[in-house]
C-alpha cells in the first residue's frame, strides 16, 4: 500500500480516447448496433471466472495464459460497454488497437483466502457507489446521445464522467475476479489521488458491518416471527358437532405478520365430516382411502381484500403423511375467491387419506408470502 501523500497507480488501467466528432447515424442506431456485442460479452464473461478462482486457491497464482485470456475477455467487454455508452464510434474488434484500452498488471502472487467471500464483502461499499453512479448514467447517457445525434460531438466533461464510471466498474470487477488483491480506489480518475492511510481498514470494515447488519436483521426476523398459530382441537368432538362457540376461533392480527393486511381477521374451524365419500357426488377416494372434509369460516376485518386459494390448505395424518387438498369450495365456488372487508366466507376443503388413519393437523396459510400458518392440531 502506498504511503499517505505518495503517488498511487492502480494496477487496472482503462483509458477512453475522446473523439472530436462522432457519426450521427451510428449514434442514432446505437442500441440495435450494440445488441450483438452486449449479448456476446455476457456469454464471454461467465466462461473463465471459476477457472481463475480455482487456480488461485490451488497454487496462489494465475497461469499467465489464463490471465491473458481473462484480460482479453475483459478488454473486449469494456470496449462493448463503451460502444454502447456512445463513448466511441469504433465497433469492438476482437484484436488490435482501439480507442478504449484496458490493461491489468500481472500479479506474481495472490491471496488464496481472499478469493471468494472476502473480496465480495469488502467490495460492497464500491457496489453501493456504483449503483448510484449507474443511476446517474440513466440521465447522462441519453443526454450524450442527443448531443451526438444533434451536434456530432460528445461533450468533453460528460465523456470524462461516463468514462470514469466505466473505469471504476472495471477496477471493482478486476478486484472481485481476483485479478488483483489491491482494493480499488474511490475515484473516477485514471490517476487516482493518494489513499488515506486507513482505507484498507475502513472499507473492509464498512462491508463487514453491512453484511453483519443484514444477517442480524434476517436472524431477528426468523427468531421473532410468530411462525405458526397452533390451536388444539378435539377431533372426536369436532365430528360430533359438540364444539363450544369460539373454541376453534383464531384471531389473526397483521401487525403480528399473519396476513398481508392492514388490520385483523378471524378463522374458525366449525365442522368436519369423516368419512365424506358421499358428501360430494362423483368424488370418491382411491382404493384403501377415504375422503374427509373440513368447514372453516374466514372473516375479513381488514382494509384490503383477502384472497383464498386452494394451495393454502394442507393436511397431515397420524402416520406423518401430508395430503394436498382435492377440492376446495369458498361459498360454493372453486377458488380463487376474494373476500371483501366485513365479509365472512364459508370454506369447505376435501382431502384423501388412508383408511384407518386419523388426521393429525389441518394447515391453512393465508397468503402467497406466508409469514404464519394457522394449524389445527387434532387430539
Amino acid at each position: 500500500m502506498a504511503e499517505h501523500g505518495a503517488p498511487i497507480r492502480y494496477p487496472v488501467l482503462l483509458e477512453v480516447d475522446h473523439a472530436p466528432r462522432q457519426s450521427r447515424w451510428k449514434a442514432a442506431l446505437r442500441l440495435p448496433l450494440s445488441l450483438p456485442v452486449l449479448v456476446f460479452s455476457l456469454l464471454l464473461q461467465g466462461g473463465v471466472v471459476f477457472a481463475v478462482w480455482a487456480a488461485i486457491v490451488v497454487s496462489g497464482r494465475i497461469p499467465v495464459w489464463l490471465f491473458d485470456f481473462e484480460i482479453a475477455v475483459n478488454r473486449w467487454v469494456a470496449r462493448a460497454l463503451g460502444y454502447f455508452l456512445i463513448l466511441t464510434d469504433d465497433y469492438p474488434p476482437f484484436e488490435g488497437e482501439h480507442s478504449i484500452r484496458y490493461e491489468v498488471e500481472y500479479p506474481a502472487r495472490l491471496s488464496r483466502w481472499k478469493v471468494w467471500f472476502w473480496k465480495l464483502i469488502t467490495a460492497i461499499p464500491h457496489f453501493i457507489v456504483l449503483a448510484l453512479l449507474g443511476l446517474s448514467l440513466v440521465v447522462a447517457v441519453p443526454f450524450s446521445w442527443f448531443a451526438v445525434v444533434i451536434t456530432g460531438r460528445y461533450p468533453v466533461w460528460l465523456h470524462g464522467y461516463v468514462s470514469g464510471v466505466l473505469r471504476w466498474a472495471a477496477r471493482v470487477q478486476a478486484y472481485v475476479l481476483s485479478l488483483t488483491d489491491e482494493l480499488p480506489p474511490f475515484s473516477l480518475s485514471a490517476e487516482p489521488e493518494p489513499r488515506w492511510p486507513y482505507t484498507n481498514v475502513i472499507v473492509p470494515a464498512m462491508g463487514f458491518t453491512l453484511v453483519a447488519g443484514l444477517v442480524g436483521y434476517f436472524a431477528a426476523v426468523a427468531i421473532l416471527s410468530p411462525g405458526s398459530i397452533v390451536t388444539e382441537v378435539s377431533y372426536e368432538r369436532l365430528l360430533a358437532g359438540n364444539m363450544e362457540q369460539g373454541e376453534a376461533l383464531v384471531q389473526v392480527d397483521s401487525r403480528e405478520d399473519a396476513f398481508d393486511f392492514n388490520d385483523t381477521g378471524t378463522v374458525e374451524l366449525v365442522a368436519a365430516t369423516d368419512p365424506a365419500d358421499g358428501l360430494l357426488p362423483l368424488l370418491v377416494g382411491a382404493p384403501g382411502h377415504r375422503l374427509v372434509a373440513f368447514e372453516l369460516e374466514v372473516a375479513n376485518e381488514s382494509w384490503t381484500v383477502l384472497e383464498i386459494r386452494d394451495s393454502y390448505f394442507g393436511l397431515k395424518d397420524r402416520q406423518g403423511n401430508n395430503s394436498d387438498r382435492l377440492v376446495v369450495f369458498a361459498d360454493g365456488r372453486p377458488p380463487p375467491t376474494e373476500v371483501d372487508r366485513g365479509e365472512v366466507t364459508s370454506v369447505i376443503v376435501f382431502f384423501e387419506i388412508p383408511d384407518g388413519v386419523a388426521p393429525a393437523e389441518l394447515r391453512f396459510a393465508m397468503n402467497h408470502h406466508v409469514h404464519r400458518t394457522l394449524t389445527y392440531q387434532f387430539n
